[in-house]
Order: structure tokens, then sequence, then C-alpha cells
């Protein structure tokens, strides 16, 4: 049995909150009481991490409707209804509203958002705010039945309704809420495909580069565009990379010529190859004309070799360094220098000219003598692969000597990249699904 206190104290906690649906077309009235128009929405500051109500929107008339701005500390009740501390004459209507930069009916209700916590796209059915003192502040979002039933006016009907079938349901005792803190609108002047996030980018990058790319699946265009314009360059590429081909072109052709060069460059080099591959001649030219020109050069050289070949698959991005490399130098030298190469687990040894002369492993290096050199710790044999290699002696040598990534040398074993299992997983993967038998039409 739930003791008094506790449920005493529920009761006042349930009081310091309530739903913007309940609020949507209340009656405003003046200091005398007397009525001025509806409430028709609020505008909220967004510069903190729960946005704080600014203004009320009042609404007056049908066919042709009429906009007033208030002030919240000119409101003095908001519970039964809205009255505020003012004469009617002091609110003035005009035939639009203001330019707000946020708005809690136009920007958040019924919009889709991204729930940064459970890495989806989510539909608003109503916004839970706290009260405090004459100001409300967004606490929650709720996505459930719930709040769209409550939206509709039929909430004390079912609710009524389901307390005598089941009082157990689910729907009586679980709201579907997401804190306002893991949400990030992307509704915001979408048109104009802009918008300004509502908290620190921290909670986007946080999110898996696959994830990020099915939420953007999940947005229409100009909510897609508007999500990928408010990231960082770095996050912009790692989601390009995730996105099937057609949504890539899509969005370059939004991107302004330099844009889209930064974002190319900022890829890893096979997928930017990849997608280069793909494209129109005169648009890979352009890009590669805003490049810098070593980034330039190296695709352009990837771009020579045909896509099913290990040279079209590489990556030129690779650790590697000399074989007289004291140990102690070479992990330095990876803690400081290689944070964005994605293969780090190996380490290729090379000569002044670039030849291949072994390979080694972190593992390797981190139970060898700190004085000992890198020369020391290199794997017996060394596997590698020609420019020219298909897919399929690739995926061979990688299944038959257990490893990730192997380097791609020409015919003087100078060492060009390397070529890692996801490059090789990815071909067999569109290989597989190009050979998979078809339905017959009518079954």
């Amino acid at each position: 049995m739930i003791s008094p206190i506790i449920e005493e104290a529920k009761i006042k906690a349930a009081a310091m909150f309530t739903n913007f649906s309940n609020l949507l077309g209340k009656d405003v009235l003046d200091s005398d009481h007397r009525f001025i128009g509806k409430l028709w929405d609020i505008s909220a500051k967004t510069s903190e991490v729960y946005p704080k109500s600014d203004e009320l929107i009042i609404a007056k008339g049908f066919i042709r409707r009429y906009y007033a701005s208030v002030p919240f500390l000119k409101i003095s009740e908001i519970d039964g209804e809205v009255v505020l501390n003012i004469k009617s004459e002091e609110v003035k209507f005009f035939p639009s509203p203001k330019n707000y930069e946020f708005l809690l009916r136009r920007d958040i209700l019924d919009q889709q958002v991204v729930d940064t916590y459970n890495h989806k796209v989510i539909r608003v059915n109503d916004i839970h705010l706290l009260r405090i003192d004459h100001e409300l502040m967004v606490a929650h979002v709720d996505i459930g039945l719930r709040g769209l039933v409550r939206r509709l006016g039929w909430e004390k009907v079912v609710d009524t309704t389901l307390k005598f079938i089941n009082p157990k349901s689910k729907y009586l005792r679980k709201d579907e809420i997401v804190s306002w803190k893991y949400i990030q609108p992307v509704s915001i002047n979408s048109s104009g495909m802009t918008m300004k996030l509502s908290v620190s980018q921290k909670q986007l990058l946080s999110i898996p580069a696959a994830d990020l790319g099915e939420i953007m699946q999940d947005l229409n265009f100009n909510q897609r565009m508007a999500l990928f314009r408010a990231l960082d360059i770095k996050t912009k590429a790692r989601i390009f990379e995730n996105l099937e081909f057609n949504d890539q072109k899509a969005i370059l052709k939004e991107l302004d010529k330099k844009e889209a060069a930064l974002v190319v460059t900022q890829m890893s080099s096979d997928e930017a190859t990849d997608l280069l591959g793909k494209l129109p001649r005169n648009t890979v030219e352009n890009i590669l004309t805003l490049m810098g020109s070593e980034r330039a050069k190296k695709l352009s050289t990837l771009l020579g070799y045909s896509s099913d070949s290990a040279g079209g698959l590489m990556t030129t991005e690779y650790v590697s360094m000399s074989a007289s490399t004291p140990v102690e130098e070479a992990i330095e030298y990876i803690k400081n220098q290689t944070r964005e190469v994605e293969t780090v687990p190996y380490i290729y040894v090379v000569d002044e000219t670039h030849h291949l002369k072994g390979v080694t492993s972190i593992r390797k290096l981190l139970f060898a003598g700190p004085k000992e050199t890198v020369s020391n710790t290199v794997f017996p044999a060394i596997i590698f692969v020609h420019l020219n290699d298909s897919v399929k002696e690739v995926a061979h040598l990688m299944d038959k000597y257990k490893v990730s990534a192997l380097p791609v040398v020409d015919e003087n074993k100078v060492m060009h990249g390397i070529i890692t299992i996801d490059d090789i997983l990815s071909q067999i993967i569109s290989i597989a699904w190009r050979k998979r038998p078809r339905k017959p039409q009518g079954i």
C-alpha cells in the first residue's frame, strides 16, 4: 500500500507540470477578466539546455486572424485560465506574428525530432512544461499514445473507460516521455534548410555514424539538410560515408562547391574514391580542384584503378615507420599522430623509398622492450596484395591468414595503401545482393 506521504508528494510533483496541449486554445483574459483572445503559441529561449518561456502569442479572429505578443512577466495566472496583469488596451494585435526563432507549437508539436539517447527519430504528441514562478520550462516531450489522445480532447473518456475495463493497463500506468536534454529539433527553419541545435553537439557526436545515417533516412529532405548543415565538418563526413549514393548525390547538389570539397576531403580515401568514381566527370573535377593539392593527387591516383581491385578499394591512410625506430618512440608516435587512422592495430615498416619491409602490431609493440627497434617486432612473413588484385583474391588472403587489413604494393613492392576487411565485406555483400535469386512476379 502506498503511504499517504508518498501519494501527497506525487500529487505535488504532478502539480508542478502542465501539458502544452492543455494550454493551447485557452481564453486569455486581461486584469479585469475581459476576453482578449486565445492562446496560440509560446516562444522560448534556446540558450539553455531546457528552453524557458519568453512570450505568449495570442490570436483572435477566425476568417482573418490577428496576433499579439505578451511577455511572460505580464501573466498573473496560467492554471484554470490565462489571466494577464495588464489591460486589454495595452495588447496590440497585428495581421501576422513576429518572426520568432523558436516556438513550441510551430517547431516542436507534431514535428519529427531526433532522440539522441535512443538514436532514433520520434514524433512529438505533446510537451511537458515545468512551472517555475511565472515561467514555463520545456522539460519533456510526450511521444506516447496518451499524449495524442490528450491532444484530441479524449483523455477523460478514454481514461475512465480503461480504468473500468483494465485498470492495470500500461496506457494508464506509464507515460512515454523523453527528457528535453536528449532532443534535437530538426524542423526549425526547415524551409531554409537551416536549424539551430538546442543543446551541445556532443549528443550527436556520441551517436554511431551508421545510426546517424539511419536517423537521416527517417527525415524528409529539408529536415535532412537542416540536420546535416548544423553539424561540424568531421561529423558531416562520417555521416556522409554511411549514406546511400543517391542520398549523397542529392546532398552534394545542395552544398556549394567549397563545402562539398571539404566534406569529401574529410572522408576516408577509399570511401571518397568510391563516391567520386560514381559522380559525373565535371563534378569530380570541380571537387578535386578545390581540394588541397596533396589530397587531390592521392584521390586522382586511386580513381585510376578499377573499382573492384585492391588499388580501387584501398585507403592511403595508415601508419608506417622505419625499421630502426625505437619501440618507445613508435608508441609515442602512434598516440600523438594517428587519431584519425582507422587501422592503427597494424603498423607497416618501410624504408626511405617506401618499400614494404615488414608488418607489426600494437600488441607486439606493447610487449617489446622500450629500447628495442621496431624491426624486432615484425611478423615472420609479409602478407600483401598487388594494386590490380581482385576482390576475391584479397578476400581469400584475409580469410586464409585471419587478418583485418592488408598492405597494397606495386610490382616493385612500393607500398601505396592498405585494404581493410570492411571494404572487402561491402563489395562481397554488394555482389551477393546482385546475385540473389529473384522472386517470380506475381508471388
